[in-house]
């Protein structure tokens, strides 16, 4: 059975595309992309139409019987603007409620860059051919697409589908088509609008273009030696090993032989180097394994993405501030420490429903920054910060159209984020900035991000690149309660 996206179609044409770097992020069925040239400055280049070979317009083509028709809804094209083009030689139906949709989103903050990249596309193939409300080609496998008025009889269709609310015409529409003989799939990164869709008898599939395959990695592996090895890796902090040739660059490495145990990390083909297990970043020393790495990985300049995963209470905020510190503060190598949280409160309550304005609204995510620092710095550090402007925490709707230069920056809770919304993040990170990625994916709020897209989907993406490592944390450090309910969360999550 065909699926969605790139996963069980005829794959696109696989031939080198310009922007091989920013189409392995975006979903590209690329595998490989080349590493970005010099320094740990990032610069993700936006073609808004890559990839977008159109066909010579034949609007009298009909939709062979063998293709599937999925319709798809707003949440896939904020997702990926391009989504239209990736469903191989299948026909895709935009309701068009969906265009009001995205002309709404023109100009939010956080997702009006991905509605008006959706728009021009739709507007290109107006412009190629005239119309959109009959079939017309996309892509190079031969796919169809066209924009569904919402005029067919709707006299078939159950009560409930018969509302005003989008996601009724949307439903509506599939059902029409089903009624009239296509094998129709709903498509959408709506969790709810996959369950009502699923509840009427349609087949509904989550879109996956955007995601990668789950290799499980934790950024982490062990390494024996013999005990001559581990005293020439000892002697010269450097060494090279056969075992280590397939494991991603900046690897943490948990080594063992007869004279003990060590750390270390990957730096490049069968070379590895010793890292210290007593290094502090603010005065705050590592605890575990897992977490000497972390260390490691966020004092080291050279490392521009740092990603810190792991269960509530693991210590990935509080190392990622108190590294923040130690760059701001004492080795001076960024001027502030910026941290960026998503606007989704527990159960995905967003911002606007508390009140005030928007310093207001903020203190509650905010408090949660500053509730971490108190617990790892003292009173007199923590005045000094507030004094000095030093630490700022944002919403993400603010990230839009700036250059984050000298800046030490903290993607807090990047679990809830979508893919698009994290590419824009790794986007604005200017000269001599860094940026470390928090998250837990247990814990999303976002009903739209999946265990395997979103952070998880960039994990995969950028594993291997010397700009980028990663680290699961694996113990926590918060109390034995939180522990213990962490534990029965995952369980229940993964069961």
């Amino acid at each position: 059975m065909p699926s969605v996206g790139c996963i069980g179609h005829r794959a696109r044409s696989g031939r080198p595309h310009p922007f091989t770097w920013y189409r392995s992020l975006a979903g590209s069925t690329t595998n490989r992309a080349p590493r970005p040239g010099g320094g740990v400055s990032v610069t993700i280049t936006d073609p808004i139409l890559a990839g977008a070979e159109l066909l010579p317009s034949d609007t009298d083509e009909q939709t062979p019987p063998s293709t599937r028709v999925y319709v798809i809804d707003t949440s896939v094209l904020l997702a990926d603007p391009q989504a239209i083009l990736r469903f191989a030689e299948h026909e895709v139906v935009l309701p068009i409620v969906v265009l009001g949709e995205l002309e709404k989103k023109r100009h939010d903050p956080e997702l009006g860059y991905f509605a008006r990249r959706a728009l021009r596309l739709l507007d290109e193939l107006r412009v190629r051919h005239g119309r959109l409300d009959r079939p017309v080609p996309v892509g190079s496998a031969g796919g169809m697409l066209r924009i569904e008025l919402g005029t067919a009889d709707q006299s078939g269709v159950p009560s409930a589908l018969r509302g005003a609310d989008n996601d009724s015409r949307i439903l509506a529409t599939a059902s029409v088509l089903a009624a009239q003989g296509s094998d129709v799939c709903v498509v959408s990164k709506d969790l709810p609008m996959r369950v009502k869709a699923s509840s009427l008898g349609l087949l509904a599939e989550e879109y996956r273009a955007e995601q990668r395959p789950d290799s499980g990695w934790t950024g982490l592996a062990e390494l024996a030696l013999s005990a001559s090895e581990m005293s020439d890796l000892y002697d010269s902090e450097v060494a090279l090993a056969d075992e280590v040739e397939d494991l991603p660059v900046n690897t943490g490495l948990v080594i063992q032989s007869e004279r003990g145990s060590a750390l270390g990390r990957v730096t490049g083909t069968r070379e590895f180097r010793l890292v210290r297990g007593d290094r502090e970043v603010f005065g705050l020393r590592g605890r575990s394994a897992e977490q000497r790495l972390a260390i490691d990985l966020l004092l080291d300049p050279d490392v521009g993405i740092v990603s810190l995963g792991g269960r509530a209470g693991t210590g990935k905020s509080a190392l990622a501030l108190c590294a923040g510190l130690d760059a701001v503060l004492e080795r001076r190598e960024q001027r502030k420490i910026m941290v960026f949280r998503p606007l989704y409160a527990v159960g995905g309550q967003e911002l606007g429903y508390l009140p005030g304005d928007q310093g207001e609204k903020m203190n509650p995510w905010g408090q949660a920054v500053f509730d971490t620092l108190g617990s790892v710095v003292s009173d007199n550090v923590l005045e000094e910060v507030v004094a000095r402007d030093l630490l700022e925490v944002l919403p993400l709707t603010h990230i839009r159209g700036r250059s984050l230069h000298d800046a030490f920056v903290i993607v807090d809770e990047a679990q809830s984020l979508e893919r698009s919304v994290l590419l824009t993040v790794l986007s604005r990170i200017g000269q001599n900035s860094r940026v470390v990625l928090t998250h837990d994916v247990a814990q999303r709020d976002n009903l739209r991000v999946g265990r395997h897209d979103g952070i998880a989907s960039v994990i995969e993406t950028l594993k291997g690149h010397a700009l980028f490592g990663h680290v699961t944390l694996t113990r926590s450090e918060r109390s034995e309660i939180a522990a213990l309910v962490t534990e029965l969360l995952e369980a229940q999550e993964t069961a």
